[in-house]
């Protein structure tokens, strides 16, 4: 990844990431019901990074067009 001015949306949606995809982790160990809960939950903490990532870079070449 190249290094970016903010990462503001980042952070976000990479904690809202976090939440949801260990939120699924942790109620499948509760829970036991579904096997697919964890791999949908690590499929979910990488895309909030990504969506995250996508949404900075986006800012930042709107900027840097601006500017």
């Amino acid at each position: 990844m190249n290094k970016l001015k903010t990462t503001k949306y980042m952070y976000i949606c990479t904690n809202i990431g976090y939440v949801l995809g260990f939120g699924l982790i942790f109620y499948y160990i509760l829970t036991q019901k579904n096997a697919a809960l964890p791999f949908i939950g690590v499929i979910i903490i990488f895309l909030g990074r990504t969506i995250g990532y996508g949404i900075d870079r986006i800012i930042e070449l709107k900027q840097e067009k601006k500017g």
